[in-house]
């Protein structure tokens, strides 16, 4: 008895909610999308489920956990996914997932988003990494391929990334390129306070 009142009361696991979400009129919207991206030699680098992320604050905004990008946004999807999967073939993925990619303007706002951020136009994924970023590896990609793919690459912090192609730029965690751990001398904020410490 007890057993089946905690499952009554156990919460849906976000692989349920997506599939609810779904089927709630989303599946063939979904479906387009995927075979969008097949066509266009992006369709295996993250699974759906991933990339339809909204935001880590979805719940607490009031906003779905999943969003299809609109039409439009659809190229440059495409472009940051190639990127994507050449950065997960590299190994500078490993265990990495997407919390965040396409967002309306107002879960944008509630997140804390620029308000030019390019999550707003299809794009930009944020990731929580398994392991604390390879910071080397990462920003020698960033300095080879960048210029060439447009790579926009941001360290929140050593376990949060943000990722698009809508320009060759980077930044730290306050948002700036003088914060940035591609530029030489600069380490990410716990990598200093341990250094401090021992």
């Amino acid at each position: 008895m007890l057993a089946t009142l905690l499952a009554a009361c156990t919460l849906p696991t976000p692989a349920q909610r997506y599939q609810r979400w779904l089927g709630d009129g989303q599946q063939a919207a979904v479906e387009e999308y995927r075979r969008y991206l097949h066509a266009h030699g992006a369709g295996e680098s993250v699974p759906m489920m991933q990339l339809l992320r909204s935001g880590r604050r979805w719940r607490i905004c009031g906003a779905p956990e999943f969003a299809l990008p609109p039409k439009p946004a659809w190229p440059d999807t495409v472009r940051s996914l190639r990127l994507i999967a050449e950065l997960r073939r590299a190994g500078l993925l490993d265990g990495a997932e997407i919390t965040s990619g396409y967002r309306d303007e107002a879960l944008n706002r509630c997140e804390g988003g620029s308000s030019r951020s390019r999550h707003m136009s299809g794009g930009a994924y944020d990731f929580d990494l398994a392991t604390d970023a390879p910071t080397r590896e990462l920003c020698a990609f960033w300095r080879r391929r960048g210029p060439a793919s447009g790579f926009g690459l941001g360290f929140y912090d050593a376990r949060h990334l943000h990722i698009d192609t809508t320009g060759f730029r980077t930044w730290g965690h306050d948002y700036t390129y003088r914060t940035s751990q591609c530029l030489p001398g600069v380490r990410l904020k716990h990598e200093a306070n341990q250094a401090g410490t021992r």
